[in-house]
């Protein structure tokens, strides 16, 4: 009689804490998954992210290559204009004598 109560109070109680670590792996099943979802919208956002650089990356080279052709209309005149100026001086000097 001792024994069976014993058994059944032993049973219980590994029937109590099958229920709990049920309920754990169900919390930890529910954290995972909470993780996953967070790890699939992070990995989103990088691609996103990635997509938006390399646009930017795009833009960014189309700039530079007008740039340098503006600087290359530039030159030219810079140089003309010094030209200038120097003629403009040489021709102040003569003025002067």
């Amino acid at each position: 009689k001792d024994d069976n109560k014993q058994l059944l109070t032993k049973q219980k109680e590994l029937y109590h804490q099958i229920s709990m670590l049920e309920k754990e792996i169900a919390g930890l099943k529910k954290e995972i998954r909470e993780r996953d979802e967070t790890i699939g919208d992070k990995e989103k956002r990088i691609y996103d992210l990635k997509k938006k650089n390399q646009e930017l990356e795009k833009f960014k080279f189309v700039l530079d290559y007008k740039i340098k052709e503006l600087k290359k209309q530039i030159e030219p005149r810079e140089l003309e204009i010094a030209d200038m100026k120097q003629q403009i001086k040489e021709m102040d000097q003569e003025l002067e004598r």
